[in-house]
């Protein structure tokens, strides 16, 4: 009877011990909400190395950890953000390759604005050139009751060292300017280094297995 109860307990730890060890293949990823330099100070985006990315913008300035009053309005940007000119271009380069590239972007408008040139609301809202050759383009919507108009922008492919964003710089539906940008929650692999690495997950699992099957042959 011990014996038999043994391998239940066995049975129902293994998929533990197998997930332990699969671990150290997964791939997390880190995410910049630009609150983690405060906002005492505006700093200047361009030059700036931060959590292994390297920021660029020209011409003109953007900001790091700008206030522009996202809080009860935008959905999916939360102040502060970084943000700039829409006749800026945003230079975003990584220190490791990444398979994975996410951001959430608003402009300076409460009308849709289109993912291509071809739509009756102009655009694209702006267009993402991948240091592969890709270029990709997206667009925005307005939130109920805010101010800005919203997009997600997601890239899963092959791995990438940098890219670069341009921003929509006409004028909406209504006639008005869309002068400004914004940009929250910039995901990406996170290096090796900020993980746990594979070899302490698999002797995780290796010990545990070990224990059991002593365990086994004890009873």
């Amino acid at each position: 009877m011990r014996r038999s109860g043994n391998w239940v307990r066995f049975g129902r730890l293994l998929p533990l011990c197998v997930v332990l060890v699969g671990m150290g293949n997964s791939s997390p990823a880190a995410t910049i909400r630009f609150d983690e330099l405060g906002t005492d100070a505006l700093i200047d985006v361009n030059g700036l190395p931060f959590q292994n990315v390297h920021f660029g913008f020209s011409p003109g300035q953007a900001f790091f950890n700008q206030i522009v009053g996202t809080e009860g309005t935008a959905v999916l940007s939360i102040d502060p953000v970084l943000t700039g000119p829409t006749t800026g271009a945003l230079t975003i380069a990584f220190d490791t390759p990444t398979t994975l590239l996410r951001f959430d972007i608003f402009l300076q408008s409460i009308f849709t604005i289109d993912d291509s040139d071809q739509g009756q609301n102009g655009g694209p809202a702006y267009t993402v050139l991948l240091s592969n050759g890709m270029s990709l383009a997206g667009g925005t919507t307005p939130q109920e009751n805010g101010v800005y108009s919203e997009g997600e922008f997601v890239y899963s492919g092959d791995a990438i060292d940098g890219a670069v964003i341009t921003f929509f710089n006409g004028v909406d539906v209504s006639g008005s300017p869309v002068l400004a940008f914004g940009l929250d929650n910039l995901t990406y692999d996170a290096p090796e280094s900020s993980v746990p690495e594979p070899p302490t997950f698999l002797g995780m699992g290796i010990g545990l297995l070990t224990m059991l099957m002593n365990r086994r042959r004890d009873a």
